[in-house]
Order: C-alpha cells, then sequence, then structure tokens
C-alpha cells in the first residue's frame, strides 16, 4: 500500500481553490503541483463562489504549470484532481486516465452521456480509477439521511423536496450553456445526483423551467416518478437573490430537514424536535478527495461514488432538459437511453 498519494490539480479557478485548501490536513494524499492557462490566479490565495469563501489555498512549495503537458513533463504525480470547466472534464479526464493517472473530476461528469460513457471505457481499459466529485454524497448531513431512509428508521418515504439556488455566476463559460449546461447542469446536478443515489434512475421526469440569461434553462423545479407513492420534486435556480439550500424528507413517522451540512433536525408528532449536529468531516470537498486517495492506496473502487451512477445522473438531467424544453414528462427506460 502506497504511504502517500502525489496529487496535481487542473484548473485554478473557483472550485480550484476550494479543492487546494482542503489538502494540507490530508493525511495520505498531497497536493504537489498546481496547472492553470492563467499564472495571475497563481496569487490568489482564496476564491469567491457562490456557496461562500474557499479558504487559504495558497500555493508556498507547490509547483506551478500553465499547461497539462507541462504539468506531465515537469513533475511526478498520482492522481488527477481536474476543477476545469465542464465542457473540458471529459477531454482531461480520458487524456490523464491514458497517460496512466487515476482522475478525481468535478462534477459534471461530462457535458453529455456519451462523453461520460468514453470516461468510463477509458477508466476500464487503462485500469485507471475515475471517481466524480459529487459532493453532497460526502456530505454528512445527506449521508445521515441516506442512512435512515435505508435502515427505513421512520418507515416508508412519502416525499423529498431538495432546493438549490444562487444568483447567476460571474465568470463567462457559466454563461455559455454550451459550456456549463447552464443552472439545470451547474448546479441543480447536486440534487438530481443525490435522489439518484438514494433512490435510483427514476421512470420518468417532468421539468418546467424557463431561459431568462443564458439560453440555457436557468430556473427550473422537477418532479421524479418513481414506482410506488413517493413524491420527488426539486428546485435549482441561478436567477435568486442569494445562495439557498435544503433539503426535506417527510417519513411516516418523522420529517428530517437538512440545514446545511453540518445539522439535521428531526420533527415527530409525539415528541420535541431533535436536533442532529455534526461536528467532525463536515466538509464534503475534503471527504471526497481523502476517500478517493484511500481508494487508490488501497485498490479498491470507489463504491460511495461510481462512475455507473455519475453518468446516470448526467442522464437524468438531460431528460430533465427536454423536459423542459419540449414541455412534456420524459420517461427513462432502464437498460437504454
Amino acid at each position: 500500500m502506497a504511504k502517500e498519494i502525489r496529487a496535481a490539480l487542473i484548473g485554478y479557478g473557483g472550485m480550484g481553490h476550494f479543492h487546494a485548501s482542503c489538502y494540507p490536513k490530508q493525511q495520505h494524499v498531497k497536493l504537489v503541483a498546481v496547472c492553470d492557462c492563467n499564472p495571475e490566479k497563481f496569487k490568489e490565495k482564496k476564491a469567491e463562489i457562490n456557496l461562500g469563501e474557499s479558504g487559504d489555498s495558497s500555493l508556498k512549495d507547490i509547483a506551478t504549470f500553465g499547461s497539462y503537458e507541462e504539468l506531465c513533463r515537469g513533475i511526478r504525480f498520482d492522481m488527477l484532481d481536474i476543477c476545469l470547466p465542464c465542457h473540458l472534464h471529459a477531454e482531461y479526464a480520458i487524456r490523464a486516465m491514458r497517460d496512466g493517472y487515476h482522475v478525481l473530476c468535478e462534477k459534471p461528469m461530462a457535458r453529455t452521456v456519451a462523453q461520460a460513457d468514453r470516461m468510463i471505457r477509458v477508466s476500464r481499459e487503462t485500469g485507471r480509477k475515475l471517481m466524480i466529485a459529487q459532493c453532497i454524497r460526502f456530505s454528512p448531513a445527506y449521508r445521515f439521511l441516506k442512512e435512515i431512509h435505508a435502515k427505513k428508521k421512520y418507515g416508508q418515504l412519502l416525499r423529498l423536496d431538495m432546493r438549490r439556488n444562487s444568483t447567476l455566476p460571474k465568470t463567462s463559460w457559466y454563461r455559455d450553456p454550451a459550456k456549463s449546461g447552464g443552472a439545470l447542469l451547474d448546479l441543480h446536478l447536486h440534487d438530481t445526483d443525490f435522489i439518484n443515489s438514494l433512490l435510483g434512475v427514476p421512470e420518468a421526469v417532468y421539468t418546467q423551467g424557463i431561459e431568462r440569461d443564458t439560453g440555457g434553462i436557468d430556473d427550473l423545479m422537477s418532479s421524479y416518478y418513481f414506482a410506488g407513492e413517493t413524491v420527488v420534486n426539486s428546485e435549482g435556480s441561478w436567477c435568486k437573490g442569494k445562495w439557498f439550500c435544503s433539503g426535506i424528507a417527510v417519513f411516516r413517522k418523522a420529517t428530517l430537514e437538512i440545514i446545511n451540512d453540518t445539522q439535521v433536525n428531526i420533527y415527530r408528532t409525539d415528541r420535541k424536535t431533535e436536533e442532529v449536529r455534526f461536528d467532525k468531516d463536515t466538509n464534503p470537498y475534503f471527504n471526497e478527495i481523502a476517500y478517493f486517495a484511500d481508494c487508490i492506496r488501497k485498490k479498491t473502487e470507489p463504491e460511495q461514488c461510481m462512475p455507473k451512477s455519475t453518468r446516470d445522473s448526467i442522464r437524468i438531467a438531460a431528460a430533465e432538459e427536454r423536459s423542459a424544453r419540449t414541455k412534456r414528462k420524459v420517461r427513462l427506460p432502464h437498460g437504454r437511453d
């Protein structure tokens, strides 16, 4: 078992800063290099995006490079942490795996299902590990909800409501739906992916959405149809005044409300509200990096976030976009697209 994994990060924008700030306290993985085509970004120790500030991402004692080619020639590393714009994910993940590196790639997995399929195929062909950084899967609050559901502690899940809203991002590529996929793929996908990880691929989706600022779907509400009685809805938007997210699960015997990543409130009619607080491992970005590095060290597959599962989330999101544009329910036959 390798003692320490050497990581290189490509794409030093807002999310790249968030990832970089997570490495100094990691036990089994060390950030040895950062790559970005804009050298001015290396001077920025912090970044601000819709969910807050990245924290200290100083690059002291970390090598910097201006291109992927220079990075590969200039330093030895084991895994590539991809924080590039969405439309570049598949290209660089495939290049890196073919060059012998394991890949942790920011969400969304790819711009299209076909690109996601190619990433999975190359991972199998090369034997390199691939994991998509769907951070909610590594949030203690969402993991708690998933465990409650799996154990049926409060009986049947009757309704799930997810919401994730913010203002329109300032960076230009986000405003090009051909690159970002709009709010539907960039922001709303978090909740689509969690629903997929909790309940699987739905039988159908119906999405009401609008174009306003980008030409993509900037604001939407989706309904997901599963066999049984569970009602599932999710809202996503780049048209709101500030960052806001929530998750509410109504079970037969209790209602659970997620408060950020650090608290779950449990409401039951027969007793007072119970607050479950999480004081450890509350940073999902830190958790996903640590988990993937551990999979590399132990030579195991990333079962908590398998590529096939995150590929299915792209498939669901694509169906949501078709539904929003055609104003019709879109079915998702299992086993084919």
